[in-house]
């Protein structure tokens, strides 16, 4: 049993993008020889050309499906989430730091909703500045969609594509729709029961 197959047999079981330290821990390898087992395993799959890649993610390492075989292969996997929540995250990802009324003036009332899922999900951090919160990705956005945390501009147009963002410009603003059954509000207006500085991403006033 080598060890580049055990780090390989890591990476494969978690699912996810892991630490060296967390390879290490876990398989009882030293950091260094998980570091070269990494890189190694990272040439492997880019020489053989294969769909699957191991690749860097901000200080984590993580195997996963090339990004231009993800539209494809997705057909066999549910999304995680919905394409209009994507649409948002990207929005958020394009144009951060940005306030939530401003998103919610772009997607409509359903905005609201979106942060909040975005938040619960730690994809999103929501800080509050004055009567509204101000959004930007948090650390694990680029580790759950696959994108290269270290470039920004490569992250923004990567994820822009996925949703159907245009990059040229910015989305138009259009006027808060409230979902059914919930009171008519303005887009920079809290939905009703909201309470001062709620970290799920909905406004004060």
């Amino acid at each position: 049993m080598s060890e580049q197959g055990v780090v390989e047999a890591a990476l494969y079981s978690a699912g996810k993008a892991l630490a060296v330290e967390e390879v290490a821990r876990t398989t009882g390898l030293a950091p260094e020889v998980v570091r070269a087992c990494l890189a190694a395993l990272a040439k492997a799959y880019d020489a053989a050309g294969s769909a699957i890649e191991v690749a860097r993610i901000g200080d984590k390492w993580t195997m996963q499906i090339r990004a231009e075989y993800g539209e494809r292969a997705q057909a066999f996997a549910p999304p995680e989430i919905a394409r209009d929540v994507l649409r948002t995250a990207a929005l958020i990802a394009f144009h951060q730091p940005v306030k939530q009324s401003d998103i919610v003036r772009m997607v409509g009332g359903k905005g609201y909703e979106h942060v909040r899922s975005l938040v619960d999900l730690n994809l999103v951090t929501a800080k509050p500045v004055g009567q509204t919160l101000e959004l930007r990705t948090s650390p694990r956005f680029p580790e759950f969609f696959g994108l290269p945390a270290t470039d920004r501009e490569a992250m923004r147009r990567l994820l822009a594509e996925r949703a159907g963002v245009p990059l040229e410009a910015p989305p138009k603003a259009v006027p808060a729709e409230p979902s059914e059954g919930s009171p008519q509000e303005p887009p920079d207006a809290p939905p009703e029961g909201s309470s001062t500085g709620d970290p799920s991403g909905v406004e004060n006033a």
